[in-house]
């Protein structure tokens, strides 16, 4: 490990920090591997993860369900308020069709001209 020159003005800093790191080793010691020691560090991980989870699980429900709700109302109360009755009862093409007769009857009895 290169070590900056004593003289610098950070090398004050850089003891004090080495030394933290030093007791900081010593308070933590590192486990020991054995069998169980990546099962247990997941089952660790994985209860500390559910912990967490339940909030954002709960938040999805809830927007679901006032989703859900939502949707119900406009379905029920709101879209039928808002219809309103057509101006017209026929098509243009009826309207049309209704005007000009295109049948041989119609040309038979003089009605069309």
């Amino acid at each position: 490990m290169n070590r900056m020159p004593e003289n610098e003005p950070n090398a004050k800093w850089d003891a004090a920090l080495d030394k933290m790191f030093a007791e900081f080793r010593a308070a933590t010691p590192d486990p020991e591997p054995g069998a169980d020691f990546m099962p247990g560090l997941w089952r660790r991980i994985e209860a500390r993860r559910a912990n967490n989870l339940w909030i954002f699980r709960r938040l999805a429900q809830v927007c679901v369900g006032a989703t859900l709700a939502l949707t119900l109302l406009m379905g029920a109360v709101l879209i039928p308020r808002l219809e309103k009755a057509p101006a017209y009862t026929t098509s243009y093409v009826d309207e049309l069709a209704a005007d000009h007769p295109n049948t041989y009857v119609d040309v038979f009895t003089g009605d069309i001209k």
